[in-house]
């Protein structure tokens, strides 16, 4: 079944950028890590990975940031699937861009879990980063 046959294509959707949280709870917590050992005497090398680190958790919370957005706009089009025209008129308008085609669920579905994925992937890098700090930066 393609996800457009689903009537809880966006229901589901909006689940699964709910999770994202989780992720985003995990980068706050590695952030805070990040910040209590740049509180400690740091190496060149170690002070390069630290704001690497931190950059890292910058961009994981632009991730939240887009994954709660993303959220909000999975809600609204649950609750009214026949006003996505509308919808896309709207977002457009605020960009100020021109209206484009109306997107299909597919795209919407694929869109959002690309961009939970990419959230996850830099949560990941942000993980490996702070623990190169801790287990080898002095």
């Amino acid at each position: 079944m393609l996800p457009s046959e689903n009537p809880l294509i966006y229901r589901v959707t909006l689940g699964f950028l709910r999770a994202g949280r989780v992720l985003d709870g995990t980068s706050s917590v590695l952030l805070l890590a990040t910040l209590g050992r740049g509180l400690l005497p740091l190496e060149m090398g170690a002070a390069v990975g630290l704001v690497g680190a931190l950059l890292l958790a910058a961009l994981a919370k632009y991730y939240a940031w887009r994954v709660a957005l993303d959220a909000d706009f999975f809600a609204l089009l649950h609750e009214q699937p026949e006003a996505t025209a509308d919808f896309d008129a709207a977002l457009a308008n605020f960009r100020g861009r021109t209206t484009p085609p109306s997107s299909t669920p597919e795209s919407r579905w694929r869109g959002a879990r690309q961009l939970v994925q990419r959230q996850a992937l830099v949560v990941a890098a942000q993980l490996l980063a702070i623990a190169a700090l801790l287990i080898g930066g002095t």
